[in-house]
């Protein structure tokens, strides 16, 4: 026996907590990583690049990028067959993973293309990250591979690229490991090679963007956008709920994808200033239509990573919602599960103090990053947003439809609605409703429409009553 904290929950509730977590390890580890090699798929690695970039922008850990690659891997296929290739890719990620459980307790690698591999470290000096992969160049090479009555060897080519503050997004560093390999297998392979700062630090020009951005702000090309989220089984006179998004339009007024500048402003400092003007844009929306606003339940603003850990900002906000407190309980903030759990201790604080005021929080993009369940225990949040590659394909894919029931169970025991992203078609909508998931939001609902346009469709709905 042995005291617990008043705010600990109980033991039943906490063992029942464990075990659906233990399902909902499986089930993510199936979705997440390779089934072949047992390393993370591409998209999922870059989010833990990601992270640590963050920590690096923050001041906090730097860390090393190791990529490798089998030489001459096609010619080994050609020659012994399909089989013999799939064995050596198995080899492959079971070296790299025990590799890396030297460093990790758990391993941080990913399978990034049909013979690349991954791995991330965490604070080594340059000396040590060279050595991490020489280490494993050695090991690979003193393997033999048996296929049928053949006997063969193969080797690997290595590069080494360091993560610092200066580093550009994942993708980037990515791509800068494998044009490094590139040079490295030219010269004949079966070497270790480290990226130069200049390709792994080399920056676009910022003027232009950062012009671009200041520019959309004063001249009103930057607009926001709304998409439904309804209630899959809730009563016909709830309040609607909208996802607020950036739209943009170009110097000839023509709306354009906004993922560039989007990208571009956190590259370049601008996130904050650009969340700053997203709340302001929907104070001022929400004071000047208090028709519209009367039949709304909550308005979801999105902020990035940097606005969490920014105290100027909070201060900002905080003092923007107190002067607007009769508002402050119909917004609902969305913050990223990877950019959350990258800035934990931030967030968590956020969050607590934005609470007080009777906001309201959604963790997006949840299942596939870093954090698993124990984080929702320390981020008071009010939903949990699912991560629409679970979600588009549930209705056919039977690993994420049960990664999607796993999410919504635990999070309905600890008291979350839930909201399924990416929701394309009534196929998916029937599967969401099926397993009692909260809310929906996808093409199969609505399509993005521009915030001003929810007035029209109040006027319109009036006329027509009249």
């Amino acid at each position: 026996a042995s005291l617990v904290d008043d705010g600990d929950i109980p033991f039943v509730d906490q063992s029942l907590f464990n075990m659906v977590q233990d399902v909902y390890r499986r089930l993510n580890f199936e979705a997440t990583h390779d089934a072949l090699t047992g390393c993370m798929h591409r998209r999922d690695f870059e989010k833990l690049v990601t992270a640590m970039l963050a920590r690096s922008d923050d001041g906090g850990a730097t860390g090393a990028l190791v990529v490798v690659d089998i030489d001459e891997f096609s010619v080994i296929n050609t020659t012994y067959g399909a089989n013999a290739g799939d064995q050596l890719l198995q080899a492959t990620g079971e070296l790299v993973t025990r590799h890396c459980r030297r460093l990790h307790p758990e391993p941080h690698a990913g399978r990034i293309s049909g013979n690349e591999f991954a791995i991330l470290i965490s604070n080594p000096a340059i000396e040590d990250s060279l050595d991490f992969a020489e280490n494993l160049r050695q090991d690979f090479e003193k393997q033999a591979f048996a296929h049928a009555n053949a006997e063969f060897r193969a080797t690997l080519s290595a590069s080494v690229c360091p993560i610092t503050p200066a580093a550009l997004s994942a993708g980037d560093l990515l791509n800068s490991a494998s044009l490094s390999l590139k040079s490295a297998k030219r010269r004949g392979g079966n070497l270790v090679e480290l990226v130069s700062e200049s390709t792994n630090t080399a920056k676009p020009e910022p003027p232009k963007w950062v012009s671009e951005i200041d520019r959309s702000i004063r001249d009103g090309s930057l607009f926001l956008r709304a998409q439904p989220i309804v209630p899959i089984d809730g009563p016909a006179n709830a309040g609607k709920s909208y996802e607020l998004l950036l739209g943009l339009t170009d110097a000839s007024g023509k709306q354009v994808s906004p993922q560039a500048y989007i990208e571009a402003a956190e590259q370049f400092r601008r996130s904050t200033r650009v969340d700053a003007w997203v709340v302001e844009q929907v104070l001022t929306w929400m004071q000047t239509h208090p028709e519209v606003l009367a039949g709304i339940d909550t308005l979801n603003v999105n902020l990035s990573g940097a606005s969490l850990s920014d105290d100027g900002f909070m201060l900002d906000l905080e003092t923007r919602l107190k002067a607007n407190r009769q508002h402050a309980s119909k917004i609902c903030f969305e913050v990223t599960e990877t950019c959350a759990v990258s800035n934990l201790h931030y967030a968590a604080d956020f969050m607590r103090e934005m609470k007080h005021l009777d906001c309201r929080f959604a963790l997006d993009d949840f299942g596939t990053g870093l954090s698993s369940y124990a984080y929702l225990q320390k981020l008071p949040v009010d939903y949990v947003k699912i991560d629409g590659i679970f979600v588009r394909d549930m209705a056919t894919n039977l690993t994420n439809y049960a990664m999607v029931r796993s999410i919504n169970e635990l999070c309905h025991f600890l008291d979350l609605k839930t909201i399924a992203e990416y929701v394309e078609d009534m196929e998916i909508l029937e599967t969401l409703r099926e397993i009692q998931v909260d809310y929906a939001q996808g093409f199969g609902i609505a399509k993005p429409r521009r915030l001003d346009s929810l007035t029209r469709d109040i006027t319109a709905s009036a006329g027509a009553t009249l």
